[in-house]
């Protein structure tokens, strides 16, 4: 009986959260669209721009719940922050709302956790064990994504730079200058390396804004945190202080990106050797032994011996 009554608690609880949360989403839109007919004037305008703009669907109000659950738990410490957004940086996520909705994942993840713990602890008669075990993965959940999110970004940097400096060497012995060349390579590759394309982007824009090549070359290599760019931006930096040749420059580190990366081949197949011991020892020699020395036993066990 207690443990009925303190499931109808934590499911009375649950449900009146999300409740809350979206009645606070709903009041939200609703001021919103005050505001833009406040900001308009006060003019019914229904223009095709107002008429082709989509509704709110269902990520939307996910994030704003993610939102509305990570107000209270937010960073309240910069270096947190900034921390967090590096991380978010480095995984290739620019959203403004990405530390909120990071921070409230790890709420409702956490709620949601505790509460399907619970249940299935409750079913299999380790409530406890089940509430500590889902509590803490749906907590962490948020956490791993961008673990793996900023493999796969640095990932993908890394494979599509060698062809994106085979460009810009083309694009300079062309004739034009280094914003120029990121700018159309940048453009070039949307389709086949986006990620490295809007980091190229990112670098061409900063300049236009004011800033020097140097400091978006920093920025650059700072903002993904990937070592082949930040090389990049240092050979690039030193080549146009000392006036050497930009596209010479960019072949020899050309040449050596491929090198590395042949370099990184071979030892990922050394490895590989190592790493298929261990399936072989838990799972094929028991087999294989299993098969050929099975029915050798069998027999030795029928036979007088064992009589």
């Amino acid at each position: 009986m207690d443990d009925q009554l303190l499931l109808i608690i934590c499911g009375g609880g649950a449900l009146g959260l999300i409740a809350f949360f979206v009645i606070q989403v709903m009041s939200q839109r609703g001021e919103g669209k005050l505001r833009d007919r406040l900001k308009g004037g006060g003019k019914f305008t229904t223009t095709a721009a107002t008429q082709q703009k989509p509704r709110a669907g269902i990520k939307d109000v996910i994030t704003r719940l993610g939102q509305l659950a990570a107000e209270p738990f937010m960073p309240k410490n910069r270096e947190k922050q900034s921390g967090l957004r590096s991380d978010l940086a480095r995984a290739g996520v620019y959203s403004t709302s990405a530390v909120r909705a990071m921070t409230g994942g790890k709420v409702i993840g956490l709620g949601v956790g505790l509460v399907l713990g619970y249940l299935l602890g409750s079913a299999m008669g380790f409530p406890i064990l089940g509430v500590a075990v889902l509590g803490l993965l749906g907590y962490m959940g948020p956490k791993i994504w961008l673990k793996f999110r900023i493999k796969s970004n640095q990932r993908a940097l890394t494979h599509g730079l060698a062809d994106a400096l085979d460009l810009m060497v083309v694009c300079i012995e062309a004739g034009l200058t280094v914003d120029s060349a990121m700018q159309r390579v940048g453009q070039e590759l949307a389709m086949a390396h986006p990620a490295l394309s809007r980091e190229l982007s990112i670098a061409h824009m900063e300049t236009r804004v004011g800033l020097s090549r140097a400091e978006s070359l920093k920025n650059l290599g700072q903002r993904t945190g990937n070592v082949a760019l930040q090389s990049l931006a240092s050979m690039l930096i030193q080549a146009d202080r000392f006036g050497t040749s930009v596209a010479q420059a960019l072949r020899v580190h050309c040449e050596t990106l491929r090198l590395n990366r042949q370099m990184a081949a071979e030892e990922n197949a050394a490895k590989a050797s190592v790493k298929m011991t261990f399936p072989l020892v838990l799972f094929i020699f028991p087999a294989t032994f299993i098969i050929l020395a099975g029915p050798t036993i069998l027999n030795l066990m029928n036979s007088e011996l064992f009589k």
